[in-house]
């Protein structure tokens, strides 16, 4: 092929010689060049073709060892990014959050004069150039999910008081009371099948209370349930989980719950289950029976992630989705434990040292891979490790960067 180009431009040059003195040879002659240019490039870019970029998968978030706000991204190819500033500074670990399906990711701070602040990101725009602020103060890093291109926080206010806002376009609804107090930061879980938002709270007392939110409905529940039992000194950590009941055999039903797990005052970790409320489940809005020991120990708040392709919602046998639940051990080492077929793995040491608690998040476009993000101990420095769900993890690898306190991660779904 590269020798017959080269014939044609061969052939060029011989018209050339032949009609150089008639003006129709020479619009000819130009059209040939311009092809045999156009043929030449094409040879030379088509051979070695520009690679496709890696597609981001996964956002971090920190406070800086100099309490600025810094993000980093994480691609399909296992590769991140350096860590960029976004400018501002915190006194919290920030909280981060994604909306499923717009693609988008909200980082949320508690600001240097406990102002409440956001940015977002979307393929399309990257960041916002500037932080967005409803008002407000808070003492603990801000909660946030997202659903349908309306964001919705709630955060610990100075006087320990429960409050949320949301915000669609550019118009926020205002801060309304939630009614509860907690000791420590507020956590929310995301359930998109039923359009509900769960609230979970270390209470003042130190029991584990929970409120709902339905986009059916448009508010909260209005009151606080509480766990059946149980007490933590460390905030809630919680996710998704999915199950497919086909007893005997289809049809199927989905149930959508979400996995709570929490470090008890004992130090041991425990988990249980909250079966969400919504239009596909009318007998929703119920805590599990009872707390399951699993065993282990921990100083440190818990992480747990859910695996979204993990448990096919159309399948014709029973399955639950894949939870994966990180903690920081009272060695300082990583532990994991996951929840899959209705049983949970146990403990199993994933190494290292680490200086808070870590963080997990769903590798988008995967199984049941999660990645995790944590300080190192002593260094501050950040580390991350990627977990391929029951075949085990990798190693350890530097991402660069240090902060000094609890990393923050979110998919983009």
């Amino acid at each position: 092929m590269f020798f017959d180009r080269l014939i044609g431009l061969g052939l060029v040059i011989v018209i050339h010689g032949a009609c150089s003195r008639l003006i129709y040879c020479r619009v000819l002659l130009r059209s040939l060049l311009v092809l045999a240019v156009l043929i030449l490039a094409y040879v030379l870019v088509g051979v070695a073709p520009a690679s496709a970029l890696p597609t981001l998968v996964d956002w971090a978030a920190v406070r800086g060892t100099d309490n600025g706000v810094y993000v980093a991204s994480y691609g399909s190819d296992g590769s991140w990014s350096s860590w960029g500033s976004l400018g501002g500074a915190t006194l919290s670990p920030p909280g981060i959050c994604e909306d499923p399906g717009f693609g988008t990711v909200y980082v949320a701070v508690r600001g240097t004069n406990n102002g409440i602040y956001l940015k977002s990101w979307s393929n399309s725009l990257g960041w916002s150039a500037g932080w967005a602020s409803p008002g407000g103060a808070t003492i603990d890093t801000p909660a946030c999910v997202a659903l349908g291109g309306t964001l919705y926080v709630v955060v610990r206010g100075t006087n320990n008081e429960l409050y949320w806002n949301s915000i669609t376009g550019n118009t926020w609804s205002g801060w309304q009371d939630l009614n509860g107090a907690s000791a420590s930061a507020p956590v929310l879980a995301l359930t998109p099948a039923q359009g509900a938002g769960d609230l979970f709270i270390q209470g003042t007392d130190n029991r584990i209370y929970h409120q709902s939110f339905t986009t059916a409905h448009g508010s909260w529940s209005g009151s606080w349930d509480h766990a059946p039992g149980g007490a933590t000194p460390s905030r809630p950590a919680a996710a998704r989980s999915v199950i497919i009941e086909c007893n005997p055999g289809p049809p199927c039903a989905e149930e959508d719950e979400v996995l709570l797990v929490v470090r008890g005052t004992d130090n041991n970790i425990y988990a249980i289950d909250y079966l969400v409320a919504g239009p596909g489940i009318p007998t929703g809005g119920e805590w599990g029976y009872k707390w399951s020991g699993l065993g282990g120990t921990t100083f440190f708040a818990p992480a747990v992630a859910y695996a979204p392709h993990s448990c096919d919602l159309f399948s014709t046998v029973s399955c639950t989705s894949y939870n994966a639940i990180v903690v920081r051990g009272s060695d300082n080492a990583v532990y994991i434990n996951t929840l899959a077929d209705f049983s949970f793995s146990g403990w199993y040491s994933m190494g290292g040292s680490i200086a808070n608690s870590p963080a997990l998040a769903y590798i988008s476009g995967t199984q049941t891979q999660f990645l995790l993000l944590v300080e190192g101990n002593p260094s501050k420095n950040l580390y991350s490790n990627t977990i391929f769900g029951l075949a085990g993890w990798d190693k350890y690898s530097s991402v660069g960067g240090a902060t000094n306190s609890d990393p923050a991660l979110s998919a983009v779904l």
